[in-house]
């Protein structure tokens, strides 16, 4: 169910920007080191992350608001300003993100529930200036109920029962059972 809602936002990114930005793909999580300089070698790109989940009481069924992040990267030899607003020869982080925010805000996944937009937010650092890039990221709440509990009803049959039992004490020997069931 995850998986699936991070796929279906790749899947639209891809459709509204795929033709402007060299990468579209997911993060394992919040930005660190190691996703800057991947990033860095992949500009412009967007980039997916399941950030977390508040629950919702249900004492039934387990629901959840998470909160899915993506985030748009940009890099212009030219500068800060060219980074947003792009140039002639390359897109801004403002045209991706006028782009990707009403085309994931609304997104519905089936068997799962719509996403909506919360938040945009400017992640501007010395760290990401000074290696010349933007980062923007989209937040979006989505409401979900995870599935239930596995169904023992759902398994399938078995053939053989086998089991081991400690009877008496530690140096009395083990007793084994094991049953063939007819199906």
């Amino acid at each position: 169910m995850l998986a699936e809602v991070e796929d279906a936002i790749i899947a639209r990114c891809q459709t509204v920007v795929g033709q402007y930005v060299k990468s579209i793909e997911d993060l394992p999580g919040r930005w660190d080191e190691r996703t800057l300089r991947a990033a860095l070698r992949r500009v412009p790109g967007i980039y997916v992350a399941w950030s977390s989940a508040r629950a919702e009481g249900n004492a039934n069924q387990p629901r959840a608001s998470a909160r899915y992040v993506v985030y748009v990267v940009t890099g212009h030899a030219s500068g800060e300003r060219e980074r947003r607003r792009g140039n002639s020869r390359q897109v801004g982080a403002y045209e991706l993100l006028e782009r990707v925010v009403p085309g994931v805000h609304g997104l519905t996944v089936d068997g799962v529930g719509t996403l909506a937009l919360e938040s945009i937010d400017n992640l501007y650092s010395d760290r990401f200036d000074k290696e010349g890039v933007v980062v923007y990221g989209a937040a979006y709440r989505l409401a979900m109920t995870f599935p239930p509990p596995l169904d023992v009803n759902t398994l399938d049959a078995f053939t053989t029962y086998h089991a081991t039992h400690q009877v008496g004490g530690a140096d009395d020997p083990d007793a084994v059972d094991q049953v063939d069931l007819p199906q």
